[in-house]
């Protein structure tokens, strides 16, 4: 049986990812699996510790924690020949659910030794590295506004008050897009994301029909529309039912240029990270990633 190691982000769910990791090591240890493993310290520091795995020998690394903690044991292993996989014990798990990983340990190990792996894309925005989804706009406002509840509140409940704090102040973004082939779009929109992955937020199928293995971002524009309005299509944009709407724009691309506002932040897989302009290109087959069972 091949050894894996796992970094681990033992702060990640609210403190929940330390103690599912003690569940997955008594299981790892009662089906006699080798394994090492090393505990993140602050931010960036697993892609430090993938990095250091890799160039010490090990082939199975295993991201142990939430969507931030991939991202960057992902950035770290792109390219390589390492095989990767997620044990999703954080809050959000975005990307989990389109790779249909267990967030229970005895489940998430079982899908992760079955070593089903395929070959997934990833993408660059400014030269930063994203897995799931890149964008800005009402994301990105609602990430600043739960900022003020993380320290009162845990788990989704700050996210819920950011999104009800961001709607106060919807705003709209003046966006010129440059398309593939030349053509350039201007238009204003509270809401541009460009998804490797379908969900943002911890469940928001912001994206509903993107595939992290056909070579290609979905990209979904919500045009300027009164915040009543918008309010009530949220329910829609959450379960990813929104694409029929006349204030939704979607469309596939391998590359997208973007200008907006400078002080615009961008969302990138949960992180602000850069500011617009954007310029998003796509890595195909980036990441041998541990898969559930989905379409081929």
């Amino acid at each position: 049986m091949e050894r894996f190691y796992f970094i681990v982000n033992v702060l990640a769910g609210g403190g929940r990812c330390g103690k599912c990791f003690e569940q997955v090591e008594e299981e790892l240890k009662s089906r006699g699996v080798a394994y090492g493993c090393a505990q993140t310290r602050y931010r960036r520091h697993a892609v430090e510790l993938a990095k250091a795995a890799y160039e010490s020998g090990e082939r199975n690394i295993v991201a142990v924690g939430g969507d931030g903690t991939v991202n960057e044991v992902a950035s770290a292993l792109a390219g390589t020949d390492a095989v990767m996989g997620v044990l999703p014990f954080g809050t959000g798990n975005d990307l989990s659910r389109v790779l249909n990983l267990p967030t229970e340990p005895k489940a998430a190990v079982d899908t992760l030794l079955k070593g089903n792996v395929r070959r997934m894309d990833a993408g660059d925005v400014n030269g930063k590295f994203f897995i799931n989804v890149a964008g800005f706009g009402f994301d990105v406002d609602v990430l600043l506004c739960m900022e003020k509840y993380k320290k009162r509140f845990k788990g989704m409940i700050p996210y819920l008050f950011g999104i009800m704090d961001a709607l106060a102040h919807l705003k709209a973004l003046p966006l010129k897009l440059h398309l593939e082939g030349g053509a350039v779009k201007e238009l204003s929109a509270v809401l541009i994301a460009v998804g490797n992955g379908a969900y943002i937020g911890g469940g928001m199928k912001a994206v509903p029909e993107a595939d992290p293995f056909d070579a290609l971002f979905d990209v979904c524009v919500v045009h300027k529309v009164p915040r009543l309005k918008f309010l009530r299509l949220l329910p829609r944009f959450i379960r990813g039912k929104h694409l029929d709407l006349d204030v939704v724009e979607y469309f596939r691309a391998e590359s997208l240029y973007v200008e907006g506002p400078e002080e615009s932040v961008i969302n990138i897989d949960g992180e602000l990270e850069s500011h617009a302009p954007a310029r998003f290109t796509l890595a195909k087959e980036a990441v041998n990633m541990i898969v559930g069972d989905i379409r081929a």
